[in-house]
């Protein structure tokens, strides 16, 4: 069972969504919080598989309690936002910060429910209209240049003499690379790129 839980400050929104899942035979809703306190208690102190979290909190955007998990709480927290408010802006940030997946408020409960089992795999849900947009926004001109070259399977030396930089230099675009892909290794890298068409 993937345990998941839940913060939205609509009572009735909470419920319904904690209804739903609840009926799923793979998910097993392990909190349902309208309180950003009672929800980091949990993400804290208790053992949880995925945070499904609104992104307007009691009138302010969630971003900063993303960003308090995943720096300060739990690192390793897989988070899928739902927001009524879906503006690229808002897409580019949250893939930033690290979130797994962001769906609309508008999506059925089979696509949270797909989300949530694909978030829980290791992958991440990114909207394909953001794929051309976003993906390549997250890294710079030359991480993408050494993304490229790690795809064609170029070795940090041979991509240091093709770009005329350090090895040294090419180790940390890759290291930057793979933290802004999610990833931890060099495969990581080339597989999520080939995923986003990174390598086009």
């Amino acid at each position: 069972m993937i345990k998941v839980v839940i913060i939205d400050d609509h009572a009735l929104v909470l419920q319904g969504i904690q209804e739903k899942l609840s009926k799923s035979n793979i998910i097993d809703v392990v909190g349902a919080y309208t309180s950003i306190e009672e929800f980091l208690l949990h993400v804290t102190y208790k053992e949880s598989d995925i945070l499904v979290m609104d992104l307007m909190l009691h009138g302010n955007y969630g971003f900063n309690l993303v960003r308090k998990i995943l720096n300060d709480i739990k690192p390793d927290s897989k988070i899928i936002l739902i927001s009524g408010f879906y503006e690229e802006l808002f897409h580019k940030r949250a893939l930033e910060l690290g979130i797994k997946a962001f769906l609309r408020k508008e999506s059925t409960y089979e696509e949270l429910i797909g989300a949530i089992v694909n978030v829980n795999q290791g992958n991440h849900i990114i909207p394909e209209f953001l794929i051309d947009t976003t993906s390549h926004h997250l890294l710079t001109e030359i991480e993408t240049q050494i993304l490229k070259l790690v795809i064609n399977e170029y070795t940090n030396e041979k991509i240091a003499k093709e770009l005329f930089i350090s090895k040294r230099t090419v180790e940390n675009h890759v290291s930057n690379i793979c933290r802004k892909l999610n990833v931890s290794s060099r495969i990581g890298a080339v597989r999520e790129a080939m995923r986003l068409n990174l390598n086009k």
